[in-house]
Order: C-alpha cells, then sequence, then structure tokens
C-alpha cells in the first residue's frame, strides 16, 4: 500500500488499512460505428475504398469498425486514439439540462474550510504517489453507505483539475447514484448502465465533457436490474481501457462494499482503489477485509481516508 493517509476533518489520521462476459452481444452496427468512421475518414487515416473494406472485414469477424480497421492494420493505435479523443470534444453529452453544482463540493463552495484544505492535502499525495507513477485509474470504495465515498470522490476529482490534470469522474454505483446530484446533471440521462447495457455503443458518447473546466463526468445512467452482471463483463474492462487512454485519472465512485461486488469488479478493472472509512462508524476489521478482498481481485490499495461529517 503505497503511503496516502488523509484525515479530513478531524485532527488526528488514523489509517491502518491498507469474469463473466455479457455474452450473445455486439453493437457493430452501422448506426454505432459511423461517429468513430467519419471521424477517421476526415482526419484522412481511411480513403473510402478502406472504408469499404473495413466495413465487410467488421461485418465478417462480427468486431467494431475501429477494431476491424486495426486488424486490417489501416490505422494505428494513435490514429485511433486521435480520433477517440474528437469524438470525446465532438459527440460528448453537452446539451443536457443542467443545474447549479451542489454546495457539496468544498473545494468549491468554502474553499477555506478545513475540510477543502484536507482535500487538497490528499490531492497532493495522490499527484505525488499515483498519477506521477503513470497510474491512470482510482477506484473510490467504502464498506459501507453513509461513509463519504461519493463526496471525496466528487471533491478530488474537482480538486485535481483546478490544478491542471485532465479528469474523468465515473459514477459506477448504478445502484444508489449520487454524481448526477452533486453536478446538476439529469439522472436519466445515457450514461454508464447505457454503454453497458449496449444502448448506446461507446464510452466516449456518454462522457459530459467539461463539467467544470479540466473535469469531465459520465453518470451510472437510467436505473438497470443487473448492476453486477454489467461491471463483471468485459464490457466493462474494455471501455475502462478505452477511458484510461484519453485521462490522466480516471476516478470511479463505488456502491458500499458490503451490499455487493460492484466495488470489487469496478476496483479490478481501475488496478488502484483509494479506501474511505467514516471517523466513528468504520471497523478496523471492515476496512481491514475489504483491503484483502481488493488485492484478492488484482487491485492495489494506495491507501485511506478517514472521513467526518
Amino acid at each position: 500500500m503505497d503511503n496516502i493517509d488523509t484525515d479530513i476533518g478531524t485532527d488526528e489520521a488514523d489509517r491502518e488499512a491498507a469474469a463473466t462476459q455479457v455474452s450473445g452481444v455486439s453493437d457493430a452496427s452501422d448506426r454505432f460505428d459511423a461517429p468513430i468512421r467519419d471521424v477517421l475518414t476526415r482526419l484522412g487515416y481511411l480513403t473510402p475504398d478502406q472504408v469499404a473494406n473495413v466495413q465487410a472485414h467488421a461485418t465478417e469477424r462480427g468486431l467494431d469498425f475501429d477494431q476491424a480497421a486495426l486488424e486490417l492494420g489501416f490505422i494505428t493505435t494513435e490514429d485511433l486514439d486521435r480520433a477517440r479523443e474528437q469524438l470525446i470534444n465532438s459527440l460528448a453529452l453537452q446539451n443536457i439540462a443542467r443545474r447549479p453544482v451542489s454546495d457539496e463540493l468544498v473545494v468549491l463552495s468554502d474553499p477555506g474550510s478545513v475540510r477543502a484544505e484536507s482535500i487538497r492535502m490528499l490531492r497532493t499525495s495522490i499527484i505525488a504517489q499515483h498519477i506521477k507513477n503513470g497510474r491512470r485509474g482510482l477506484a473510490v470504495v467504502a464498506t459501507a453507505d453513509g461513509h463519504g465515498c461519493s463526496w471525496v470522490a466528487a471533491n478530488l476529482a474537482v480538486a485535481l483539475s483546478q490544478v491542471g490534470f485532465k479528469i474523468l469522474l465515473v459514477d459506477a454505483n448504478m445502484r444508489n447514484p449520487r454524481q448526477d446530484q452533486i453536478f446538476g446533471l439529469d439522472p436519466n440521462a445515457p450514461g454508464l448502465s447505457s454503454f453497458l447495457s449496449l444502448q448506446v455503443a461507446r464510452p466516449e458518447r456518454v462522457v459530459n465533457a467539461n463539467v467544470l473546466p479540466g473535469l469531465a463526468l459520465i453518470t451510472a445512467g437510467p436505473p438497470t436490474s443487473r448492476p453486477q452482471e454489467l461491471l463483471s463483463g468485459n464490457r466493462f474492462r474494455d471501455g475502462v481501457n478505452t477511458l484510461l487512454r484519453e485521462y490522466d485519472l480516471v476516478i470511479f465512485d463505488t456502491p458500499a462494499a458490503n451490499t455487493s461486488a460492484d466495488a470489487l469488479n469496478v476496483g479490478a478493472g481501475a488496478a488502484y482503489a483509494l479506501v474511505v472509512g467514516r471517523s466513528n462508524h468504520s471497523f478496523y476489521k471492515d476496512i481491514n477485509t475489504l483491503t484483502d478482498q481488493l488485492l484478492a481481485a488484482r487491485c492495489a490499495v494506495v491507501g485511506a481516508v478517514l472521513n467526518e461529517f
């Protein structure tokens, strides 16, 4: 475990904490492939003849258009990354009705407070011990509801964006989502559940770009009856891998670990986790158990935060 230990709103630190695939589905339809196909063509990476060859190959092999183009050798992964970045900027859902952001974002609403300063201290640790080591994924997890997992994830994401990092916050809590409320977004607009259940073809399509300067957000999306199945599938991991290439850091908000295995699935996809505990509520034994479960899921625990509110 890395040496990240931050106390939010308390006087002294306290840290001792240290696949089922969605089967039988494919979204390689022309209407879903059109955006990436058009961008690749507009950038000059594909000729009209190559587009026709790629479409035929994609149909024959059951691949997405971009995967087929890579397999045929018509584009490189760098070409695809540039095209996807353009998609994030041009196809992001920026037309969603917005409400004011919540006062829960203390780094904005009360920047001089002890809690905001604690978030900035956490930011410093994350930059020094996580981002500078080239790590791009971080799941924020807690043992139980009410321990401040969503609050820490949201404020940390904003604080990092304030110092120039390109941050994506993903609300992977499809059971009890909070980030749409915190950032004033429509809870029923397309989000993570839309991508994972094949209602939207690509993760870029559910990114809300520039929610705040330097900060993008994927909401949990419309309610789904099978969050654990969706988060344990290869589609989630493939989507995560796509997003990790586009941002300095992708932060995942997760459901309480004592209610489901969702947090473990998200942690495995992100590869790293930050454990959140609540003063006078979290038990040392529970945090240790969660740490062991994350390690078993091949997710390294980078540190812990003691939260009080």
